[in-house]
């Protein structure tokens, strides 16, 4: 066999902003498309609390909404990292009033960058110490937003100390078979898009767009009125409890058997679900190949076809 190169098709093409949230190293990537698969009490809503637990640590998420029934069945779970005002009941609207909360995070973004600007203009006019050199229109902007009063500069609502774009997650609990999962066109949305809703003005460093990090909790991985295969197809997580139905893990090594080994996730699988709670998580975008299998989240389930390549020993 003889290879020749042509001059074609070569162009250099400039990486597009991939718009992830900052996360520690061992952290998954986000914002996420996860589902989380269990028959009930299985442990998925404790499980949800140690990722929101690791958010919270890492500073992931300035926002997190959840969509239930069950908020308070679940308060001993949730509570410490949802505020009341961000439950929202499973509704035809819920995931569209949920995007539209996002959306005016990234508006008030927006104001607090342009309010910036203003106060540097504000700062740079004032060390003329002539008024008389400053508009009216100008001088009225700055009494109408405080600068001449309090002098200090804008603060973004959220993370102060390092202003950014809103991160924010969506938890969708018990909702299968409601309006919230088959009536709601913003679920084909965030299906395909989560990354990449609320877009910005401008870029800002690695993103542009707010996104929306999303996790499903669902007792059963594929059904008639369930999660849609499109959006299961989009999965950038997918976490599995022990399940009894080989039909429904047919349907999973079938999905999955263009992204990862059938023989690695069924080894992988067994491993992780043969304790009680045990759970398998896998990760289509890892940010090192070695961690594409980790059980309970935070033991990497190593295989010499998923060499490490993070440098680390």
């Amino acid at each position: 066999m003889k290879i020749k190169n042509l001059n074609v098709y070569n162009h250099q093409v400039e990486e597009c902003v991939n718009n992830e949230y900052p996360t520690g190293e061992d952290s998954f990537r986000q914002p996420c498309l996860q589902m989380i698969v269990g028959q009930r009490t299985s442990g998925k809503s404790y499980l949800t609390s140690k990722i929101l637990a690791q958010a919270k640590k890492e500073k992931t998420f300035d926002v997190i909404y959840i969509v239930t029934p069950s908020f308070n069945s679940n308060k001993a779970y949730f509570s410490k990292y949802i505020s009341e005002d961000n439950v929202f009941e499973p509704t035809k609207s819920s995931i569209g009033d949920v995007i539209a909360r996002v959306e005016q995070d990234r508006d008030d973004w927006e104001s607090y960058l342009a309010e910036v600007e203003l106060y540097k203009k504000y700062k740079n006019d004032m060390k003329n110490k002539h008024f008389s050199l400053i508009d009216n229109d100008s001088l009225l902007e700055y009494l109408d937003r405080g600068f001449l009063n309090s002098n200090k500069p804008p603060e973004w609502k959220y993370d102060k100390k390092n202003p950014q774009p809103p991160r924010s997650l969506l938890i969708l609990d018990d909702c299968l078979g409601s309006p919230c999962i088959l009536q709601s066109s913003g679920l084909t949305r965030i299906a395909t898009l989560n990354r990449h809703i609320s877009p910005l003005a401008e870029n800002f460093k690695e993103r542009s767009a707010c996104g929306l990090a999303v996790i499903i909790l669902s007792q059963t991985y594929k059904m008639q009125s369930g999660i849609s295969r499109v959006l299961r197809e989009n999965l950038s997580l997918l976490t599995l409890f022990k399940n009894k139905q080989e039909k429904q893990l047919d349907s999973i090594r079938e999905e999955l058997a263009n992204v990862v080994s059938e023989e690695l996730f069924d080894k992988a699988y067994a491993y992780a679900t043969k304790e009680k709670f045990g759970n398998l998580t896998v990760d289509f975008r890892p940010k090192c190949p070695s961690k594409t299998f980790r059980k309970n989240l935070n033991e990497c389930i190593m295989f010499d076809e998923l060499p490490c390549s993070c440098n680390k020993k």
